[in-house]
């Protein structure tokens, strides 16, 4: 895992700073600039920041996907409101990853399939990431899955008293319309969240294999310093990802 170790006098400017982030963080943060080392930027919407790392959403990217940059990448954050955190000089440079981007891959051999090729050329981290979300999209789908098909049964059951009770003709009606319509959205719904079980349990086991290819672990464990924007406090922030 990445670790740093700072000296007091050096953590304590970044902490000021990243305080005074947070107590502007509820205002007009739609398009924060990371600005890095080699000087590029990136057009974001920064999460969270803790003395570690950035949590931020790319507005570069049509899909905005949720991504991090490690601290020792950025040299300052320029924020929407005209503020400025210098980060360059309070973290030390030099952190080296367990594993970089691609060192696992073939480069001669790439996969063709696009969510392939990005599982072998991620470094391990960044696996456990996609791992974890995977997961948690198929136990969704399994659920969902569950559940609308649970309704599917129990409206057709439902719709059978109903039609079957008294001489009414509207019992009859809505009965029978309660039995044809509950299942029928039921089934559909419940066939969309198994496939989505299907697809992202299939994308979370190839994730599996790589890692242990690797012999990585699947489970990470950290405790890490953070700022909380809604206390305006620094806390100590837990993380097991699995």
């Amino acid at each position: 895992m990445r670790a740093h170790t700072l000296r007091p006098t050096s953590f304590l400017p970044l902490l000021f700073a990243l305080v005074s982030f947070a107590a502007m963080a509820q205002t007009g943060r739609k398009n924060d600039v990371i600005i890095k080392r080699d000087s590029s930027r990136i057009q974001a919407l920064i999460t969270q920041m803790s003395y570690e790392k950035i949590n931020y959403r790319d507005l570069g990217k049509a899909d905005s996907a949720a991504t991090y940059i490690y601290l020792d990448q950025v040299a300052r954050v320029l924020l929407k409101n005209g503020k400025t955190i210098n980060v360059k000089d309070s973290i030390p440079p030099g952190r080296i990853p367990p594993d970089s981007v691609g060192q696992y891959a073939d480069m001669n051999n790439l996969p063709t399939d696009p969510f392939e090729k990005s599982v072998v050329m991620a470094n391990s981290d960044q696996l456990r990431d996609k791992y974890e979300y995977h997961h948690n999209r198929a136990m969704d789908g399994k659920q969902g899955a569950i559940v609308f098909t649970s309704v599917a049964v129990a409206t057709l059951v439902s719709g059978i008293i109903v039609a079957s009770t008294g001489d009414s003709p509207d019992n009859k009606t809505i009965g029978t319309s309660l039995a044809i319509a509950g299942p029928a959205v039921g089934v559909v719904f419940g066939l969309i969240g198994f496939k989505n079980y299907k697809i992202h349990s299939k994308k979370a086991e190839k994730i599996k294999n790589e890692l242990q290819r690797r012999n990585q672990p699947l489970t990470t464990f950290s405790i890490t310093p953070r700022v909380d924007p809604f206390n305006k406090s620094a806390q100590l922030g837990l993380r097991l990802t699995f």
